[in-house]
Formats: structure tokens, C-alpha cells, sequence
């Protein structure tokens, strides 16, 4: 035992005292933090580009496209005044009224490539195309079968880029609205009285309500409660992942190194092949710990410093330590095993292959899992030894 305990400190002090190991902990977060301001920063880009999207309204009258012009207006109005609806579209955007061709097959493809081609060139975001039945109820009512609808009886959107599909969803509300307004006045009833019994019942998402101990009042969570149960997983699931590679590849990579120079072959006259690696072992897991204790104590501080301390579940971090143990382990017992049976850098890196999958298996199914944490996928995933420690973390 004093051989390994002897070993692991070695390994231990030579990582952490190793300029790369303290450029990789202060790097890290200087990295996370830049990539998330140039995220902020495209898309406050975005919001600020003039967006055009070309209108064509073949229904009776084009009474549609003035609705949609109305309703944007309103729509950008509110987002002026509204700081959190800044967020929903760009806030210049802006439909293009294209006077509809005639009404041939031919002519209305025509039409449609030629737009088409200026979208391609830049001129537009897309293309929103409302076909001439579209005040026409279609059987099948709420159930209706998208598939079976015509096109004269549909709304067409095209859009060069997929960012454009994220709009789309505001168009189809607009037209609904529009349509049904339409359908309502033709039926004789007033547009006002449409509009107050069609307002819509808000639905507050709330998180579970709790009794304070000390009070012994009912209350409820904060607000962003359920948004942190969200991103917290990801986040210990992403730094267990990040401490396990960046903590057992420099080991594999030692391995190898005093296996080319002869160094294992002195350290083997005096310990056992099982001391040795025992000890490396350990020595990861030290680094690896020094590491997460690191990130985890200035993301306790930060939570603390703005306010958001009583929103993060510190039992979830009290299992993440043993969790992280096990992780470490396992992946780094296997990369020391890479190193071991590999002779050069070039062959670990066909060895490695599974071992990455095996890591990376947990990401696959974090969604359902934190969906359901308790569901048959959490619990059938959860039996996989490779992806125990970290969905344990996420179903905590």
C-alpha cells in the first residue's frame, strides 16, 4: 500500500504542478464563457437584420395579407415596449406583398421558382404562399390529415435556410387568426366579441410546492426552478465527461511514454505491475477531483454571488462526488489499459474507439431521461456500467 500511495502522489504532484494542467482550468471557463458571449452576440446580430419574406395571398378579396400585416405591426409594437419578447422573431421583419399569378398550375410554379431564385440571391427569407381555399372548412375537422389537404387549401412556406423554420410557427398563428376571423365574419358575428371569447387561458408552469421548515408555510419554488432542472444534468453530465478525458489521457499518454524509454521496465524491479497502475490510477483520480472541486466551488460562488444559491439542489452535488469516483474509475482504468497494450500514440487511437462510445453513450439518452427520470429507458440505461455514474447524476 505505502508503493501505491507513494506512486499516486508522484503522479499526482507531477500533473497539477505541470503548467498545462493550470492553463487548462483557468482556459476552460474563459472558453465556455466566450463561446456563450459570441452565441449572445450572433444573435443579437440577427435580431438586428432587416428580414423581408415575400407574400402571396390568392385567397378571395387578399384580405389575408393585410391581417398578417396588422398583426406583425402589432407584434413588433409589443416587442418594443416588452424587453422579454425580444426574443420570439427579428424585429425587423417585414412581409413583401407579390401580386399572385394567374391561377394555372404553369404560372403559379413559375411564379414560385422565380421567388425562389431571389431568396437564393438574398432578396428574401423565404416565400409565405396562401392558397385560394383556404377560408374553406376541410373534413376532418381537429383531426384533420395534413397529408390529404391540397395545396389550394394550405399555406406554403419556403426558406432557403433552416434558421427561416424557426419563424414559421409565428406565420401559421397569424393565419389562423386571420382565417378564423374571416370564417367568424361570414357566420355574422362581430370581430370584437370574436376576439374576447377567443382569449387564450394562461398557464403558469410552477414547480412543486414545498413547506418552508422554519415558517411551516406552503410555498411554492422559484420560477426558474424547472429551468435548472434542465440544465443542471448536462452541465455535471458535460464536466464529468470533460474531468474524465482531460484526467485519464495524460496517463495513457505517461504509459507510453515510460514504456519507449525504459522507465517501466526500472519501476517494475521494485513494484508489482498492479502497484504501478493502482497508483496511476489513483493519481487520476486525484487530478481529476482537484479539477471538478475547482469547478464546482466557483460555480457554487457565482450561484451564491448573483442570487441563485437556493436554486441549486446540493444533494444532487453531494452525489455527484461518489458518482464521479465511480466514472473515474472505470474510464480510467480502461485508458490505462489503452496505454498498456498499445506500443505508440498511433495505436491508441483505433483502442480508443469503443471507449469513447462507451463515454459518450450517456449523452445519447440524457433527453428521455430527464423527460422521465424513473421511466424503463432511464432504468434500462442506467444498468449499462458505462453510463451509471453519469445518468445517476442526471436522474438525482
Amino acid at each position: 500500500m505505502r508503493k501505491i500511495r507513494a506512486i499516486a502522489l508522484r503522479e499526482f504532484l507531477a500533473a497539477v504542478r505541470a503548467r498545462a494542467f493550470l492553463v487548462t482550468i483557468l482556459l476552460m471557463p474563459v472558453l465556455i464563457a466566450t463561446s456563450i458571449g459570441l452565441h449572445v452576440l450572433v444573435q443579437k446580430l440577427d435580431a438586428e437584420k432587416e428580414k423581408h419574406y415575400a407574400l402571396i395571398d390568392r385567397s378571395p378579396g387578399g384580405k389575408l395579407a393585410q391581417f398578417l400585416q396588422q398583426a406583425l405591426a402589432v407584434m413588433q409594437n409589443a416587442r418594443a415596449k416588452d424587453p422579454s419578447l425580444r426574443g420570439l422573431f427579428s424585429g425587423k421583419t417585414s412581409f413583401v406583398i407579390v401580386e399572385p399569378s394567374a391561377a394555372t398550375p404553369e404560372a403559379m410554379a413559375r411564379q414560385r421558382h422565380e421567388i425562389s431564385q431571389q431568396i437564393a440571391q438574398g432578396a428574401y427569407e423565404g416565400l409565405l404562399e396562401i392558397g385560394p381555399l383556404v377560408l374553406e372548412i376541410q373534413a376532418g375537422g381537429q383531426f384533420l390529415n395534413a397529408d390529404k389537404v391540397p395545396d389550394e387549401a394550405a399555406v406554403r412556406f419556403q426558406a432557403k435556410s433552416a434558421g427561416a423554420q424557426l419563424i414559421r410557427r409565428l406565420f401559421e398563428q397569424f393565419i389562423n387568426q386571420a382565417v378564423q376571423l374571416e370564417r367568424f365574419r361570414k357566420k355574422g358575428l362581430s370581430p370584437a366579441d370574436i376576439v374576447q371569447v377567443q382569449q387564450l387561458i394562461v398557464l403558469k408552469p410552477k414547480a412543486l410546492t414545498r413547506q418552508d421548515p422554519k415558517t411551516g408555510e406552503y410555498v411554492d419554488a422559484a420560477d426558474e426552478t424547472p429551468m435548472v432542472n434542465l440544465i443542471l444534468p448536462a452541465v455535471l453530465i458535460g464536466l464529468m465527461f470533460m474531468v474524465i478525458m482531460i484526467g485519464a489521457t495524460p496517463a495513457m499518454h505517461v504509459i507510453i511514454e515510460e514504456k519507449s524509454l525504459r522507465i517501466a521496465e526500472v519501476l517494475l524491479g521494485s513494484v508489482t505491475p498492479f502497484q504501478l497502475m493502482a497508483g496511476k490510477l489513483l493519481g487520476i483520480l486525484g487530478v481529476a477531483l482537484t479539477m471538478s472541486a475547482v469547478y464546482l466551488g466557483g460555480g457554487c460562488f457565482l450561484a451564491w454571488y448573483y442570487g441563485y444559491a437556493d436554486l441549486l439542489p446540493f444533494g444532487v452535488l453531494l452525489w455527484f462526488v461518489p458518482m464521479l469516483v465511480m466514472a473515474l474509475l472505470i474510464f480510467g482504468a480502461l485508458f490505462i489499459a489503452v496505454g498498456s497494450a498499445a506500443s505508440d500514440i498511433k495505436d491508441t487511437q483505433t483502442l480508443l474507439m469503443p471507449i469513447m462510445l462507451f463515454a459518450c453513450l450517456p449523452m445519447f439518452a440524457l433527453v428521455p431521461i430527464m423527460q422521465d427520470p424513473n421511466g424503463p429507458i432511464a432504468r434500462l440505461c442506467s444498468a449499462f456500467p458505462f453510463a451509471t455514474p453519469m445518468l445517476l447524476v442526471a436522474r438525482q
